[in-house]
């Protein structure tokens, strides 16, 4: 019996092995991913609702060029939430990222160029629609020594210069001012100032930010005690509005329990520990979940020929009895790479995962 454990055990790795190194040596080209749910008021002969849906391009090197997200709306409308494409050169890497709101209007668009030497921002060229009614603005961005940005340039598109931060840092590479003025598209001036200080053990003591927007002035004032919020306050046009005193947290392990809450049906208060049950080939197989004595749930688990995970059935327990069953189901392509990820709760499907890929 023990030879045959050890055997077992070796074909086992050695089609974990194959199966891995055919997984490794896979270029996916794209995956179109879709996901379907079943809301509460729908009828269990009716079909999922889509209301996920994302596309993601990739080259021959694994990098993304593509990253397209649609999600259901409050009414029912599936819509792009997100667009980002990413280009390759041979010095930049250039990302642009555009967001969209729920009925499908773009709110913002970033195309920001990365040096790909040191991955630093050089530039970005972005429009907020909501802000600045979509008009076109760039920052340039300038490092010191180490790589910490000391200046970044905000300029119009007729390259009017805008807006500008400022950063300050003190020997140890840290922090200690910054400094933001920009005017926006109503011709209204932002300024922001933040001064941070610290001991000579290297511990925060302060921070002051003073925010100026239009007519109005916010003050912020925190002190640290070994970098927890001693106390913080907050003040607009010179009027306190705010203020915390701090807080003091104790643990009485005399008190200590675990609670645990299964479904939002039940919770208990006691010892809780799992007992893990395993194949011949290392394989979970069984966990059961227990308070004290008590069971709650137990997960039975299964697996293809290569070990992946195809099947997770949890059962749930109130008072010694059956509660509930969730059933997860997970297929594979020949590449090993998933096809399909279902949910079902107590024999009816309630969400359904679809994959589709191309390979290189």
């Amino acid at each position: 019996m023990k030879n045959t454990r050890i055997t077992l055990l070796l074909l086992s790795t050695a089609i974990f092995i194959s199966s891995y190194s055919k997984a490794q040596n896979t270029k996916v080209a794209s995956v179109e991913s879709k996901n379907f749910e079943r809301f509460e008021e729908q009828k269990e002969e009716e079909k999922l609702k889509l209301t996920k849906k994302e596309l993601k391009e990739f080259d021959e090197k694994g990098r993304m060029l593509k990253h397209e997200l649609y999600l259901c709306n409050p009414g029912g409308e599936l819509t792009v939430r997100s667009l980002r494409s990413t280009e390759w050169k041979d010095e930049f890497r250039i990302v642009e990222v555009s967001k969209y709101d729920e009925t499908g209007d773009r709110m913002s668009r970033y195309k920001t160029f990365f040096l790909l030497l040191n991955n630093r921002k050089t530039k970005v060229e972005f429009s907020e629609f909501t802000k600045s009614n979509g008009e076109t603005f760039n920052k340039t961005y300038k490092y010191n020594k180490i790589g910490k940005p000391f200046k970044i340039k905000l300029t119009n598109k007729e390259g009017k210069k805008v807006g500008e931060e400022l950063y300050k840092y003190n020997k140890l590479h840290e922090e200690t001012l910054y400094k933001k003025w920009e005017v926006n598209s109503e011709k209204v001036k932002y300024s922001e100032t933040k001064k941070t200080a610290y001991t000579k053990a290297g511990y925060l003591a302060s921070s002051e930010s003073v925010i100026k927007d239009g007519q109005d002035t916010y003050k912020d004032i925190i002190t640290f005690q070994r970098n927890k919020i001693k106390e913080h306050l907050k003040y607009k046009n010179g009027e306190q509005i705010s203020s915390f005193g701090g807080a003091k947290a104790s643990y009485d392990p005399t008190k200590a329990r675990v609670l645990i809450d299964f479904n939002n049906k039940k919770g208990g208060m006691g010892l809780w520990h799992n007992e893990d049950e395993y194949d011949e080939t290392g394989n979970k197989v069984k966990t059961t979940q227990m308070i004290d004595d008590d069971i709650t749930e137990i997960i039975h688990y299964k697996y293809d020929k290569y070990s992946n995970l195809t099947e997770s059935l949890r059962v749930s327990y109130e008072d010694g009895k059956e509660s509930g069953t969730t059933k997860e189901t997970v297929e594979y392509d020949a590449k090993n790479s998933i096809l399909r990820k279902t949910v079902h709760k107590d024999g009816n499907m309630i969400s359904e995962h679809t994959y589709d890929y191309k390979y290189y």
